[in-house]
């Protein structure tokens, strides 16, 4: 069984979804009268916040428009083929180990993102604003590479075609992928994402939750790609969201198995993701692409 969300403004009060899934709604606006969120979402007093409003709909149509001129040129790399969806950007869980372009293409990608968001804050400082006040003004950042001067990417653009999709999974697994290996040093193990709309497509592409918890031997098990799920995801309890442009979800996608429903229509599916962990000396929350 699953259940639907048409996301709409809510107070902070946490609602459960489909008997399992506790989730808070605010506003952009409002995120510093709530320096707790991130850390209930750490503890597993809530599993998913949402956040409307975080930029307007004009500032989006405008990205969006720029987005599929492929305006600033980005780097654009590939999900699997049957996948149907492409980043712009580098995955980390999908870069070779040495990781041997990543962090001098990082600059760039930062380079380029500011003057696509121009003459608006870009997400390095707006999305970073706000996460950082729902963890007690904790600073939100790339995290830094193993020189001085490098960082891993803030985030990627993610584009959807018709018929993209992302199998289930959980994101606590990625980081014990070789490439990793330095970003493990820095991070606890517990990662979370946070997914902001961009665009939404014609139908599909929801961001679809099941009531199945990963514990970190599981996790071990799914890094084997020898290896398939333990459970069937549609047997499973679920909440769909459909994010329109503009709102954002933070989601406990580390334990939580998690999908992106099949994109339906012409129009893509544009979207910011991003994993993100607290530092190993609890001082910075650390994110990456």
């Amino acid at each position: 069984m699953s259940q639907d969300v048409a996301v709409g403004t809510e107070t902070p009060a946490v609602r459960t979804l489909a008997g399992f899934l506790r989730l808070v709604e605010i506003e952009a606006v409002d995120c510093q009268r709530y320096p707790t969120l991130v850390e209930q979402l750490r503890t597993g007093a809530v599993h998913a916040i949402v956040i409307h409003q975080v930029y307007p709909e004009a500032t989006l149509r405008r990205v969006v428009a720029r987005l599929e001129s492929h305006d600033p040129p980005f780097q654009q790399t590939w999900f699997p083929e049957a996948f149907r969806s492409f980043f712009y950007g580098r995955n980390l869980n999908l870069d070779e180990p040495s990781l041997p372009h990543y962090f001098a293409d990082a600059h760039s990608f930062h380079q380029q993102l500011n003057e696509l968001f121009a003459p608006d804050k870009s997400p390095q400082q707006h999305v970073a604003d706000l996460i950082g006040q729902l963890d007690q003004s904790r600073a939100f950042r790339a995290a830094p590479g193993p020189n001085a001067d490098d960082s891993y990417m803030f985030t990627t653009i993610r584009g959807h075609l018709e018929g993209g999709f992302i199998p289930a999974h959980c994101d606590n697994e990625q980081s014990l992928r070789p490439s990793y290996q330095h970003l493990a040093t820095l991070v606890e193990g517990h990662i979370m994402s946070f997914v902001l709309s961009l665009g939404a497509p014609l139908q599909g592409g929801e961001l679809q939750v099941y009531n199945h918890l990963y514990s970190p031997q599981a996790t071990a098990a799914m890094n084997d790609d020898r290896t398939g799920l333990d459970v069937d995801p549609e047997s499973l309890p679920s909440v769909r969201f459909r994010l329109p442009a503009g709102t954002m979800i933070l989601v406990d996608s580390g334990r939580y198995l998690h999908r992106v429903t099949p994109v339906g229509g012409v129009k893509k599916r544009w979207a910011m993701c991003s994993f993100f962990a607290r530092s190993v000396d609890h001082q910075q929350l650390y994110c990456w692409g």
